[in-house]
């Protein structure tokens, strides 16, 4: 199929019938007809709804609705082929923003991508991601996320595996003892309850004195949390509390912690919320906890020291997750600020400069605190070669500069080229909550 440019000036962009030009050996539809692609409106949401029913048979009414009740979501952010007014093909594009070190860089997550089963083969699917990347371009997002089983069909567009599935499994009887009652200050002794309305803005606050640092966390706004409770991922939320004070709390479904913070000062937080999981899961005969925290987090030491098991997973369920830079030079300048503080902390030796070229494409990086700067089409004697797939991977920390150097399309000039992408781009606990990564 030959791929055509599709306008957005409009609600919808018009093509040439590209199965006309179909050959016998091509696949057809069992109904032929008009090609259109276009941006979704309200009038698309039935006809989308029945098409993923179609293709995933899921999800349910209720689950489709409360997406569309997202604060940040619009008809238009539907992606969609639709064939005598039917739609074949479609993705959903949520905006969301998600921390870079010390910056928060928007981001579009790729959802129910999906082709129904009679038009596939056209390269709808294909031309719906090429298009998603010029949305992000008139958008503003820097990269783009996804969970796929087929990452062959995405790295062939330039995207990579990147981000892991990082959680601990521990014996529900391994786990610290409920702390319920324990006096640790003057008048006051913890216990664990489940959370209260009027207490939003201490989950909030706690939320990003444990994520603020975390690559690929996402920036959750008042709204987002009031919509993101209101979908019931978890069955149950409970804060340990000192006295009236909130200092921690967990997100917990059946034997899963699919979320857990607790204020860094008190270290009693945690292992009170993990004693009264533990007392539910004995209550409820589950053998097993599962707990969901980037590495590095201090409910991952409590379940080594109770002999759980630790896992950081490429693929969970055959899954991965893989991101995309749709322009390369807005991504740099939405970063600089973090590359800027990591050279700055790197130590004496003035500004870092380092040139990329990124599927020809080339930008110079010139890291120095207020004064970095990235100029396009420019490079400088320490520079590297690489694909997009490959740059988004090492620029998110996904892979360090020794194990990008082993991928296909790397080069770099100088050994100096080397040891400044080790500054620029270190390894980083890329991770995203499963709270978030359920409503991408």
């Amino acid at each position: 199929m030959t791929l055509l440019t599709v306008p957005f000036g409009g609600s919808s962009g018009k093509m040439v019938d590209p199965m006309k030009a179909s050959t016998q050996e091509t696949r057809l539809p069992f109904r032929r007809g008009s090609v259109e692609y276009s941006l979704g409106t309200e009038a698309d949401h039935e006809a989308v709804y029945q098409t993923l029913l179609h293709v995933f048979h899921g999800p349910d009414r209720e689950t489709f609705l409360g997406a569309l009740a997202d604060p940040a979501y619009r008809p238009d952010h539907r992606l969609l082929v639709k064939v005598d007014g039917r739609v074949a093909s479609h993705v959903h594009l949520t905006e969301r923003e998600i921390r870079y070190g010390d910056v928060a860089i928007p981001i579009n997550g790729v959802v129910w991508s999906c082709t129904l089963p009679e038009y596939r083969g056209l390269g709808f699917a294909q031309n719906l991601m090429r298009l998603a990347d010029e949305r992000a371009r008139a958008t503003g997002a820097v990269v783009q996320a996804l969970t796929t089983s087929m990452p062959r069909f995405y790295r062939a567009l330039g995207w990579g595996v990147c981000g892991r599935q990082t959680f601990s499994q521990i014996l529900s009887r391994n786990l610290p003892q409920a702390a319920d009652g324990v006096a640790e200050a003057k008048g006051a002794s913890w216990h664990v309850r489940p959370w209260r309305q009027v207490e939003l803005g201490d989950l909030m606050d706690l939320y990003e004195a444990n994520y603020r640092a975390t690559t690929g966390a996402v920036v959750r706004s008042e709204d987002y949390w009031r919509w993101l409770i209101g979908r019931r991922y978890a069955h149950v939320i409970w804060v340990a509390c000192l006295g009236e004070a909130v200092h921690g709390y967990a997100f917990v479904k059946d034997h899963k912690i699919l979320e857990i913070a607790a204020d860094p000062a008190r270290p009693q937080a945690l292992k009170a919320l993990l004693g009264r999981v533990r007392a539910e899961a004995l209550e409820r005969a589950y053998p097993e906890v599962t707990i969901s925290a980037p590495l590095g987090h201090p409910a991952l030491d409590v379940c080594r020291a109770g002999a759980g098991r630790v896992y950081d997973r490429g693929a969970v369920d055959g899954s991965v997750s893989m991101y995309h830079v749709p322009d390369v030079g807005r991504f740099l300048k939405a970063i600089l600020p973090e590359l800027g503080r990591r050279a700055r902390e790197s130590g004496p030796g003035g500004p870092l400069e380092l040139g990329l070229t990124v599927d020809e494409h080339r930008w110079l990086i010139h890291a120095d605190g207020k004064n970095s700067r990235v100029e396009p089409d420019k490079l400088s004697r320490r520079h590297l070669t690489l694909s997009s797939a490959t740059f988004v991977r090492l620029a998110m920390g996904h892979v360090d500069v020794d194990e990008a150097a082993g991928e296909d399309g790397f080069t770099a000039s100088t050994a100096t080229a080397l040891d400044s992408a080790r500054v620029l781009f270190s390894v980083q606990p890329l991770w995203r909550s499963p709270l978030d990564s359920a409503t991408a």
